[in-house]
């Protein structure tokens, strides 16, 4: 699935990001990269030296993550959750930033994504892993539960 298929609409974008009062070599995270508005703004506020990590358990929001920091350099992708947050950063050499946006929750491209199992308005599978890849899916979990 390209990552033009779904779109989605980053909600509260300025606000967030105007509370970060990005320095332009500062080094910032986005713990919750889904398709990229905040880490998009933040970036057009970042200076040559600046930096920014982004984190998402979401195969797809990486796919486009790492098409953002093919062709920008100061974007650092990590294919995991946010409580990695720590280890990621110390392999990357960081010891401090500047600042960390969290948008937690589901996006919009998991919703409108049927085989995501996010969704009731789809006759599909209970999944709701935000990592398709790794872990058991919901249905599985909450028959045995059962």
């Amino acid at each position: 699935m390209s990552s033009q298929e779904f779109q989605h609409v980053t909600v509260l974008l300025h606000e967030a990001v105007d509370g970060l009062n990005v320095v332009s070599d500062g080094v910032y995270v986005d713990g919750t990269f889904g398709r990229g508005g905040h880490s998009r703004l933040i970036l057009s506020r970042l200076g040559e030296k600046g930096r920014l990590v982004v984190f998402d358990k979401d195969p797809q929001a990486i796919a486009v993550a790492h098409e953002l920091a093919a062709r920008d350099g100061r974007v650092s992708v990590i294919h995991d959750g946010f409580s990695s947050f720590q280890t990621a950063l110390d392999g990357l050499g960081i010891g401090q930033i500047d600042g960390t946006l969290f948008d937690l929750g589901i996006s919009s491209p998991q919703i409108d994504d049927g085989s995501r199992g996010f969704s009731f308005r789809f006759d599909a599978p209970l999944d709701m892993r935000m990592d398709t890849t790794r872990g058991d899916i919901c249905l599985r979990m909450v028959d045995v539960g059962g």
